[in-house]
């Protein structure tokens, strides 16, 4: 079920029956010049809908679409916060789901860049002392690692086959083909002997797309879509059955105001690396 489409009533049974809030996380951004520039928030909310509706009771709140996307705006159409913003937002909604009841929040993100926030937004969360649990799960393009069986070309990624198959599946009136083209590699950023700079993605790939997308299809798009969604709907159940996750939350929280060592995380007694005899 969706939050804006139930009654308060509603909403507060949900929360009763230990229903989980789950956000959807999107982009608006270009993929190449044939996909809709809401592509990664379309995909994920119709996930997250169909997920729900087999592992009720779990709700949706309304997708994200602003997010940091700033190796895309380069490109027409890219909207991006600031860092702290995007995290500041996205903890109030954790917070307000929480607020109304939910003790559980499930962060689904259907673009492969809020990977990087999200780790950030999640480490930084764990010092807030807040009383509901946190998970996130990325929506793999797949669906599941078997489904590469379909794939026809040998690499793909932004706005390439498996991309553009779900797009033709989901919402094909929005998928412009003729916009479509392999993408061009660039010539890389010179070798740094390891050192990685903010470009990385965007000096190869400045089309804003990387793969191929002329072998996509509708029926590749259901397959992956249908096994995304099974994989959900698993998810979904684990974390409202998860027990272990809330209870160390409560002995971390307990810790980190009493430091000491983590005996009370479960760790075995006595100082790590040093046996009961004073060995190593």
């Amino acid at each position: 079920m969706e939050w804006i489409n139930i009654t308060g009533s509603e909403l507060k049974r949900a929360a009763r029956k230990g229903g989980i809030a789950i956000l959807p996380l999107g982009s608006l951004e270009a993929h190449a010049d044939h996909l809709p520039l809401g592509n990664d928030t379309f995909k994920v909310h119709q996930a997250c809908v169909a997920a729900a509706a087999r592992a009720e009771p779990a709700v949706i709140l309304p997708p994200l679409y602003y997010t940091e996307v700033k190796s895309m705006q380069a490109a027409p159409g890219a909207v991006t916060l600031r860092g702290r913003v995007l995290v500041d937002l996205t903890l109030d909604l954790c917070d307000e789901a929480a607020r109304n009841g939910f003790s559980k929040v499930l962060l689904v993100s259907g673009h492969g860049g809020n990977r990087h926030w999200v780790d950030f937004f999640m480490t930084d969360w764990m010092g807030l002392d807040r009383a509901y649990s946190l998970y996130f799960w990325y929506m793999p393009l797949l669906g599941r690692v078997d489904n590469q069986r379909f794939m026809e070309t040998p690499f793909d990624g932004h706005g390439g086959e498996a991309e553009t198959s779900l797009a033709l599946h989901l919402f094909p009136d929005r998928v412009k083909m003729r916009g479509a083209g392999r993408a061009l590699q660039a010539e890389p950023i010179p070798d740094l002997k390891g050192a990685v700079t903010p470009f990385e993605w965007v000096s190869k790939w400045p089309q804003a797309i990387s793969g191929d997308p002329g072998p996509a299809s509708a029926e590749k798009g259901r397959i992956f879509f249908a096994s995304a969604v099974d994989a959900l709907v698993d998810l979904i159940r684990a974390v409202r059955a998860d027990r272990k996750t809330p209870a160390f939350q409560a002995r971390y929280q307990k810790a980190r105001r009493h430091p000491n060592w983590p005996t009370a995380l479960g760790a075995p007694a006595g100082r790590p690396g040093v046996s009961k005899r004073g060995g190593r």
